[in-house]
């Protein structure tokens, strides 16, 4: 029983570091698809009097996927019955030409700002709407998003670690007799603390295995799957056997690495 609650002393906190781990990485996951999604979606207008060809301004401006002209007929043709003849051929002649901008990925305000002003110094180009209020709010919230992602991560696994640094204190008072006998007959280091690294090492992996099956579980459940679908982006952005091995990875490093300084820390007292 003692030995179940040691293990699981260790398991928890390591667990919770790993889950904040692996939510902020799929919740950065999560943002980059929405990002790319709308990417897709947002459109810059460009109002010119010159033909704007997209070969000649992709050679210019690398970031633009596409650029087509907005038809005007459809407009013209609703004020026909409003108008004249002549003034709806005046009116179409003396029209600029309007353009659909879309970007290859979601722009940050800098890059925007400075798309907008290239975009201005190209011959013919009178107006550029970027709907830049809307885009700064949006942008904020993206990047608001993920600072929390990375502040609720840093602040989860500073406890974590430090709870794992003091259950490797306790499980070293619990193996120093041990190891103090085993050194009185020459044993080497490896070899005293054998049974502490092969511990963190059953317990690193028990613990990546239970996250990675808590985050395959639970995008699986009714209200992830609302949410997902009402934003257009997948939540379910999980692989289980990279994602695990990277956490083993990581729960290793931090494991063996506590394990080591402690023990080392013990032998100069």
């Amino acid at each position: 029983m003692q030995s179940l609650k040691n293990h699981l002393s260790f398991i928890v906190p390591l667990f919770i570091l790993l889950f904040s781990i692996q939510f902020s990485t799929m919740l950065n996951r999560a943002v980059s698809d929405y990002e790319s999604k709308l990417a897709g979606d947002y459109t810059i207008i460009v109002v010119s009097q010159k033909t704007l060809p997209q070969k000649e301004i992709a050679k210019v401006l690398p970031e633009i996927k596409t650029i087509s002209e907005i038809s005007k007929e459809r407009y013209i043709k609703r004020m026909q019955k409003d108008i004249s003849k002549a003034d709806l051929v005046y009116l179409k002649a003396s029209l600029p030409r309007f353009y659909s901008v879309k970007l290859k990925t979601f722009p940050t305000p800098q890059s925007l700002q400075n798309l907008t002003n290239k975009l201005k110094k190209l011959p013919g180009v009178q107006k550029v709407e970027t709907y830049k209020k809307t885009f700064n709010k949006l942008q904020q919230f993206l990047y608001l998003a993920k600072t929390a992602s990375m502040v609720f991560t840093v602040f989860i696994s500073i406890i974590s670690i430090l709870l794992i640094i003091k259950q490797m204190e306790i499980w070293t008072l619990q193996h120093s007799q041990r190891m103090y006998i085993m050194g009185l007959f020459g044993a080497p280091y490896w070899m005293k603390s054998a049974s502490l690294y092969k511990s963190v090492v059953v317990d690193a992996l028990i613990a990546s295995l239970l996250v990675g099956f808590t985050f395959l579980i639970i995008p699986q459940s009714a209200n992830f799957a609302a949410i997902y679908r009402d934003l257009g982006i997948d939540l379910r952005n999980f692989s289980f056997f990279s994602d695990v091995a990277r956490l083993l990875l990581i729960a290793l490093v931090i494991s063996i690495i506590s394990v080591t300084i402690i023990i080392l820390k013990n032998r100069q007292r």
